[in-house]
């Protein structure tokens, strides 16, 4: 059993983390850090040794705790869940984030942990840069659609809802229960979400495009989930752009493209994302994308990324609809 150390275990996403290496059939928890009793201080993860590590940690943190693991540890796989190394260069991450990077010696050297776009990259690596909720819910369905010249590259807006899991766990007054339950609203909205940079920075490695996005999210009164709606301007038919994200994603056992657009329900728990394409004006169609932010958008990914790391079947832990693992 390959052995994991999971820092941040007392966070949404670490939990999560910690719940999946609990079935796995080939890794197991070696020690957590966390702020609960039961967790080690993180400062002491750093002393433990293991084959892998998962790294739940705050952005401006995150990626000290990696330099300090990759000096001390070379040969284990670090999978970073933070946004310390999802951009390509100091000057995107100082712009996003509003500070210097912490350890400029790791930027470029992680793979984008989008394991369906990224799998080759990813196979034998030993630091990967997690992709963010958001992102990973837009870029599914975008990225091919780009690339393949069906879509207005100039012309992309994307509506995006999510649970309020994907704030975090630290208290804060505008996620109490009585502040968002029965309620609505939008936050960082245009281009001010940090996810934007790393969506458009991917998209431009992938396509070949610079895409300029008009991106809302939005926090919905319910737990955990993401639903991205994407209105974009094209000369293909809704049909033609569903059998395009088909034919994109040849083996890719969490990727489902869906007749009818997907709901919350049908994706919560799970490591899947499910897409949909619908006509909508004349010369225009919305796009769908549903996926679980701490699956999928987090701990799940981190997961697939760990098992495409090591040569594993890229499944190996995850769970499907039906609660069962793969």
């Amino acid at each position: 059993m390959l052995r994991v150390g999971v820092f941040g275990a007392t966070g949404y996403a670490g939990r999560e983390i910690v719940r999946l290496l609990s079935a796995h059939p080939r890794a197991e928890l070696a020690f957590s850090t966390g702020s609960g009793g039961g967790h080690l201080p993180h400062e002491a993860g750093l002393e433990q040794a293991a084959d892998a590590y998962l790294l739940s940690l705050p952005h401006g943190i995150s990626a000290t705790y990696a330099a300090r693991l990759r000096e001390a540890r070379p040969d284990a796989v670090i999978v970073d869940l933070s946004g310390d190394l999802r951009l390509p260069d100091a000057a995107s991450y100082k712009e996003w984030y509003g500070h210097d990077h912490p350890a400029l010696s790791l930027l470029g050297e992680a793979p984008y942990g989008l394991t369906e776009l990224y799998r080759d990259r990813i196979r034998g690596a030993h630091l990967i840069a997690n992709p963010g909720c958001y992102a990973t819910s837009v870029l599914l369905p975008l990225v091919p659609l780009v690339r393949d010249g069906l879509v207005d590259a100039d012309d992309v807006v994307v509506d995006a809802k999510s649970g309020a899991t994907g704030a975090g766990r630290s208290p804060k007054e505008e996620l109490l229960f009585c502040e968002v339950d029965e309620d609505l609203k939008a936050y960082s909205p245009g281009r001010t979400h940090r996810h934007v940079g790393e969506m458009e920075a991917v998209l431009a490695e992938r396509t070949g495009r610079r895409v300029t996005l008009t991106f809302c999210p939005h926090l919905l009164p319910v737990k955990r989930g993401i639903l991205s709606a994407l209105y974009l301007k094209t000369r293909a038919s809704a049909a033609d752009l569903a059998r395009a994200l088909r034919e994109a994603y040849p083996g890719s056992p969490f990727v489902k493209v869906v007749d009818s657009p997907p709901r919350l329900s049908d994706v919560v728990g799970t490591n899947d994302c499910r897409m949909s394409v619908h006509a909508a004006a004349p010369g225009r169609v919305v796009v769908f994308s549903a996926l679980d932010n701490l699956v999928k958008g987090a701990a799940g990914q981190a997961v697939q990324n760990l098992n495409v790391a090591l040569g594993w079947p890229e499944t190996d832990g995850l769970p499907t609809l039906d609660g069962r693992r793969r």
